[in-house]
């Protein structure tokens, strides 16, 4: 493997989510330029930059301290969550909760999923609670915009959401029902 490979496969996890992604942008651009200048032009100053660069972007990663989620009051009443690490789930629920919005919430593994199913007998059919963020929110991470003034009095949301990868490289998707009764706690099978 040669420098370019070895570079660009380390710089290549590095979670939007920790850098600006025009700043992670400009530094990959900034990396690979250099990379690309002939070998008699490269000096040791720019092998140092390059290679501070890289302990920079790993050190991001592996120092990860930032939040679990994030989670955004909308003028339109609608809730953006964001997730950026598979764990918290109970201080996620917390958190809808304490707007006013009875939710339940499970983070499901690759490969694992909820037992028992159903989870409720009582769902409430045709209801979506869950939209696609706007293209300006995308640009801050992965998430979803939720709807509660669509669960009713005395219902409950289920939002499962479905994780997969880490920190490095997450993608979630959303499983988003609304129950008229009683929900099954859920426990991970796989």
């Amino acid at each position: 493997m040669n420098d370019h490979d070895e570079l660009t496969r380390l710089l290549s996890p590095v979670p939007q989510a920790s850098l600006d992604p025009g700043r992670l942008q400009l530094l990959k651009e900034r990396v690979m330029t250099d990379l690309a200048t002939p070998p008699r032009r490269r000096t040791p100053l720019v092998l140092a930059a390059a290679a501070l660069a890289v302990a920079a972007a790993t050190a991001a990663v592996l120092l990860n301290t930032g939040p679990a989620y994030a989670v955004t009051d909308n003028p339109d009443g609608t809730i953006t969550v964001k997730i950026y690490q598979a764990e918290d789930p109970k201080g996620l629920q917390a958190e809808l909760r304490a707007r006013g919005f009875n939710a339940i919430v499970d983070f499901i593994p690759e490969g694992k999923r909820c037992s028992p199913q159903p989870r409720s007998t009582t769902w409430v059919e045709g209801v979506r609670l869950a939209a696609p963020q706007s293209g300006e929110e995308e640009s801050g991470g992965a998430g979803f915009r939720l709807d509660p003034s669509k669960v009713g009095p005395g219902q409950t949301a289920v939002l499962e959401f479905m994780v997969r990868g880490s920190f490095m490289s997450m993608e979630a998707g959303i499983s988003d029902r609304v129950s008229a009764g009683p929900v099954a706690e859920c426990t991970l099978v796989g």
